[in-house]
Formats: C-alpha cells, structure tokens, sequence
C-alpha cells in the first residue's frame, strides 16, 4: 500500500501500456537508420554501469556498430515471432509511439 502511494499526484512514467515491436533501425550519433544488430533487456534494479536510465525502470538496449541506443520501458521480452516487444511508453514520446504495435503474444 505504501508503494502505491507514491505516485499519488504523480503522472505515472508509462502510460501508455500498448505492445509495441521495437524497431530493427534506429538513428544514433549522426547516422541515420542504422540496423539494430542485438537487443538486450535488463530488468529494474540491474543495469549495466553503462546504462545512462534511472534504475526504477526496466532497460531495452538497442546495440548497432555505431554504439547503443537505451530506452526505459515497464517490461521487455521476445514473442512468438522471436521478435523483441516493449510494453510501457509515455503516451509523450512521439517517437516510440510510432513503433509498430504488437498483435501476437
């Protein structure tokens, strides 16, 4: 009970719970639409020193040949289709609200 109050007053981090796929291109340090060749997710509590996320939330690291993109999400894991989705975006983020939506469990 403690816990939930929290948040009291607060707009939660991720709002909008939708499935989303995560993108197999993403743009990092000057390059644009560079594959993502490896996707990692750590759960709250247990980042990497080199994550740059806040530690409450769980983290999707994007890793191409150019170097990492990192994204803060309520839960990350691979699907049926063996493709990775993320659940938890802030309804703001006008990037990742358009990843592609997750239909298959």
């Amino acid at each position: 009970m403690i816990d939930d109050l929290k948040h009291v007053g607060k707009t939660p981090m991720f709002d909008d719970l939708a499935p989303r796929y995560a993108p197999e291109m993403v743009m990092i340090g000057g390059y644009s639409n560079v594959p993502v060749i490896c996707f990692r997710s750590y759960p709250a509590g247990q980042h990497p020193v080199t994550c740059p996320l806040v530690k409450d939330c769980c983290a999707l690291e994007l890793v191409t040949q150019h170097g990492s993109r990192w994204y803060g999400c309520e839960r990350a894991y691979i699907n049926s289709e063996l493709r990775m989705v993320v659940v938890g975006t802030n309804s703001k983020d006008e990037v990742r609200r358009k990843w592609e939506f997750c239909n298959t469990p």
